[in-house]
């Protein structure tokens, strides 16, 4: 388990209005925030990348901001930033273009709208922006 807190974000927003993957099912990141208040983590551990400065980004940025506002921990799978995608995981993700974690998550911080990679270039500390609550 990491400290929400203690997670970079590798994005500078995340959508409030999401669909469950598995399910199809809608719910808002409000719902996410209060589940995991009420039930603590559910679910996959996300991936999070052990960036060159030796701290840790996540791949998985609305269950890290839940998890920080309902004062939770993380279950997560460390990848070291030289560890190789296996094909599986680059065609699931749409991440062909990359062949390490390190390749991924640094694609992901590169594509950021502003100067988010300029001023975050391992990913950031504060929390990202929710789009979409009304």
């Amino acid at each position: 388990m990491l400290n929400a807190s203690e997670v970079r974000l590798s994005q500078n927003s995340v959508s409030y209005n999401k669909v469950d993957r598995t399910t199809g099912e809608k719910y808002t990141y409000d719902d996410l925030v209060n589940s995991m208040k009420t039930n603590g983590w559910k679910g996959e551990p996300i991936d999070v990348v052990k960036m060159p400065d030796g701290k840790i980004t996540s791949m998985d940025n609305t269950r890290i901001s839940a998890a920080r506002e309902a004062g939770i921990e993380v279950k997560a799978t460390v990848r070291s930033f030289d560890e190789p995608l296996t094909p599986e995981m680059q065609k699931a993700r749409n991440w062909e273009q990359y062949q390490t974690w390190g390749e991924a998550i640094q694609g992901r911080i590169n594509n950021q709208s502003g100067k988010f990679s300029e001023l975050n270039p391992y990913g950031a500390e504060q929390s990202p922006k929710i789009r979409g609550k009304k």
